[in-house]
C-alpha cells in the first residue's frame, strides 16, 4: 500500500476566511508540476482525498487532471488540522492513495505512519510530497520511500 502525503500549493493570503483561500497563479503551476512529477514516477492512485479547504481541493484537482485520474476527488474532513491519524486512515480505502492537506498535521501524520515522535523532522513546504509504503495500514508501520520538495519536483519535470 502506498500513501502520498501532499501539502497544498501556494495560496492567496486574501480571502473571506482561511477555508476560502484559493491558489495563486504560482500555486496552480506548483500543483501542475507536482502532478506531472507523480505521473513521471508512475503514480496510479485509486483514491485521492483532500481537505475541504479550497486551496487543498484546487491542488488535488490539478494533480488529478495531470494524472488522468478517472474518479472524483473526495473531500475528507480528517485532512484538516487537528484530526488524529487513526481517523484519517479509516478513510483510506485503496492500495494507492493521495492525501492533500495542511501543515502541521501532515508532518504529524507522516511521523505517526513512520513511528516517529518528532513531527518537526518532517516539515513539508508548499506543494511537496512524501511517499510512504505500508504492508498494513497501521500506525508506525510505514517506510518512507521518498520525500520531494517543489524544487526537486521541478527538476524531475524539466
Amino acid at each position: 500500500m502506498k500513501l502520498y502525503l501532499v501539502r497544498h500549493a501556494s495560496a492567496s493570503d486574501v480571502a473571506p476566511s482561511d477555508a476560502d483561500r484559493e491558489l495563486t497563479k504560482e500555486g496552480r503551476e506548483e500543483s501542475r508540476i507536482l502532478g506531472a512529477a507523480l505521473r513521471k514516477a508512475g503514480t496510479k492512485p485509486e483514491q485521492i482525498l483532500t481537505s475541504p479547504f479550497l486551496r487543498a481541493r484546487q491542488t488535488a484537482d490539478i494533480i488529478a487532471r495531470e494524472l488522468n485520474f478517472p474518479d472524483e476527488v473526495t473531500a475528507c474532513d480528517e485532512l484538516l488540522n487537528d484530526h488524529p491519524l487513526d481517523k484519517l486512515l479509516r478513510a483510506v480505502k485503496a492500495k494507492e492513495t493521495i492525501l492533500v492537506g495542511h501543515m502541521p498535521s501532515l508532518a504529524e501524520h507522516l511521523a505517526g505512519l513512520l513511528g516517529s515522535t518528532n513531527p518537526a523532522a518532517f516539515s513539508m513546504g508548499k506543494a511537496s510530497v512524501a511517499c510512504v509504503e505500508l504492508a498494513t495500514l497501521r500506525l508506525g508501520q510505514g517506510e518512507l520511500r521518498w520525500f520531494l520538495r517543489q524544487k526537486q519536483l521541478r527538476l524531475l519535470t524539466s
